[in-house]
């Protein structure tokens, strides 16, 4: 952790990237954990109306990130940044003074497509700051432990302020936060100018023959297969184990298990990456944290305190590794031209997986919403499964993807 702390400070714009990174977290989070009670109490929307206005922001969000990606691209990484938190912003501030179901629909779309702006230009932004060296990975889990702790930080400021003050307190906060974060992130515009991403030393790194260079398409096949994989599996953290939890335990357990989840993620995400640095093979890792999700499943059937706690630390380190890998291969894989819109497209890839996993357990829930115990043995088999095709499918586009991990 320290050595990739040091990493981000030596490296200009980094550190103030990262720091942005958390803010942005933090700040949505005063607000989105409490937006349906807001639209349902304040505003007296009816909870269907809630609902799909909750829908919406989230689809827009996700399936939105490409067209985020493209903007990235054209305009540049920095433009971008500041563009979608100046566009979250406004949303905030839209959803005070607007009234009706059509325009609070229309400004929760206008604060997902924001976010579907600032990811994929965030992301690239770091990568034209470090490289697509072995460094960026752990960069990369250093982000998402950022990321993290502002998703845990944030719905206490949240909640403190909707104990002291008036609800709307937290919308103009996190607006004013988003607007001040533009300005301060412009200071990344001279950094991310050239072409040419730049190391610790600030200085043009890379092979300028290479930053259009063709794009692979059937490693980005395989990347995208991994990305749905990850988010057929992601997503039973946020439906299906709440809702099974629920049914055989108090339902308070379920936030033992969000908590368990958000610390595990903050403490092994760094230190994980960083013991596996030297393994070159991405697909042994993805395909052996996939097994480790497939483990995790198994350990979520038993349906006792102890397994569910062991699922979900089992989960986390499957989750933590897997991230920051396809993150770390998208930017080695693509032209410099290209980052912002495939990691777009890995975002998209991952909703469409969290949404095939959902429809399957709709299907297959009780009368009463509730999964069986059957259901997540039927998950480890297709999670299993998933390590299998993901593995074998590696060797049939890079041999880079299964290059040996003894390399140091």
């Amino acid at each position: 952790m320290i050595e990739t702390l040091r990493l981000a400070r030596r490296t200009p714009g980094c550190l103030l990237l990262l720091i942005g990174n958390f803010a942005v977290a933090f700040g949505s989070n005063i607000v989105l954990p409490y937006l349906a009670v807001f639209l349902t109490r304040e505003e007296h929307l009816s909870p269907v109306v809630v609902a799909l206005a909750i829908t919406v922001k989230f689809w827009s969000q996700q399936g939105l990130t490409m067209l985020g990606g493209w903007i990235a691209d054209r305009a540049g990484a920095a433009t971008a940044v500041c563009t979608g938190l100046l566009v979250r912003a406004l949303s905030y501030l839209l959803l005070l003074t607007v009234s009706g179901s059509a325009t609070v629909i229309c400004a929760c779309a206008l604060l997902g497509f924001g976010g579907a702006i600032y990811v994929p230009a965030s992301k690239s932004a770091l990568v034209r700051l470090l490289g697509a060296g072995e460094q960026l990975r752990t960069v990369f889990a250093l982000r998402s432990t950022a990321n993290n702790a502002g998703n845990a930080l944030g719905p206490l400021a949240g909640s403190l302020l909707l104990f002291l003050a008036d609800a709307r307190i937290g919308f103009l906060i996190t607006s004013a936060l988003f607007v001040v974060l533009a300005v301060v992130l412009l200071r990344l515009r001279p950094l991310l100018a050239t072409d040419q991403p730049t190391n610790t030393r600030g200085t043009a790194t890379g092979d300028p023959a290479t930053a259009r260079a063709p794009i692979d398409y059937r490693n980005l096949s395989w990347i995208v297969l991994c990305a749905f994989a990850f988010g057929f599996c992601y997503i039973q953290l946020e439906y299906a184990l709440p809702i099974f939890t629920g049914s055989v335990q108090n339902p308070s357990f379920v936030g033992v298990l969000f908590t368990v989840n958000a610390l595990a993620v903050v403490l092994l995400q760094v230190p994980l990456n960083q013991s596996l640095s030297k393994t070159s093979s991405s697909a042994l890792v993805i395909s052996g944290s996939l097994l480790l999700m497939a483990t995790s499943f198994a350990a979520a059937s038993l349906g006792t305190m102890p397994g569910l706690i062991a699922s979900v630390l089992l989960f986390s380190i499957g989750e933590v590794l897997i991230d920051p890998r396809i993150d770390s291969e998208i930017a080695a894989s693509m032209p410099a031209h290209r980052h912002g819109m495939a990691f777009g497209f890995i975002g998209t890839a991952i909703a469409a997986g969290g949404a095939a996993a959902n429809g399957l357990a709709a299907a297959l829930s009780s009368d009463h919403g509730a999964v069986s115990r059957e259901f997540w043995l039927l998950l480890v088999a297709v999670s299993a499964g998933f390590a299998a095709i993901v593995y074998l499918a590696s060797l049939a586009t890079s041999p880079r993807l299964v290059a040996s991990s003894t390399r140091s």
